[in-house]
């Protein structure tokens, strides 16, 4: 193939079948032996020079692939970090708001608590159990004469009953109001 490539060594062969000496034979064979070696040596230089750069670019290619990979990952895992911290605060913030709104709520709950106590109009300063026990012991002693108020009665003294068992099955209050001054 290397004949194909150089048009000076298919003259040189032409040469050599001409009549020559066995000397000028010689140096021409050494010659052309010469300047193939000198070629076959530059190709082999060639070859290894770029058997070197493939084996370059192979390790920087991979080398950068690896720097793609590391990098990848890294920032992968920096910005799910950022993520959680992001997720963590949003949640603290909530449970603070959370947290607040709940004691607003029992703060307005607990004052609204304390001004129904003031509203119970009790009597020298007993508890809602007694005031009712009283109400339901006058409202035995009394004998009306309608059926009409008897009925109303009973129906007072069945709602007492359930609002005492009410009470005491939420535990009911212990309220105790100053006696306040009748009215009328």
């Amino acid at each position: 193939m290397e004949e194909n490539k150089d048009p000076h060594s298919r003259s040189e062969k032409k040469e050599l079948n001409v009549d020559q000496s066995p000397d000028e034979k010689y140096y021409s064979l050494d010659k052309s032996i010469g300047s193939l070696s000198a070629e076959m040596k530059e190709v082999k230089k060639n070859l290894q020079k770029r058997k070197r750069e493939n084996t370059t670019l192979k390790v920087l290619f991979y080398t950068g692939l690896l720097v793609l990979l590391v990098g990848f990952l890294y920032s992968n895992s920096v910005l799910q970090r950022a993520h959680m911290r992001s997720l963590e605060k949003n949640i603290i913030s909530l449970e603070q708001r959370l947290s607040q709104e709940i004691n607003q709520i029992k703060v307005s709950l607990e004052l609204n608590i304390q001004e129904e106590k003031k509203e119970v109009k009790l009597i020298d300063g007993d508890n809602i159990f007694t005031v009712l026990k009283r109400m339901d012991y006058a409202i035995s002693q009394l004998r009306p004469k309608k059926e009409q108020t008897t009925a109303l009665l009973n129906q007072v003294r069945l709602n007492t009953d359930e609002f005492t068992r009410l009470l005491k099955k939420n535990k009911g209050p212990k309220i105790q109001v100053k006696h306040l001054k009748n009215e009328g």
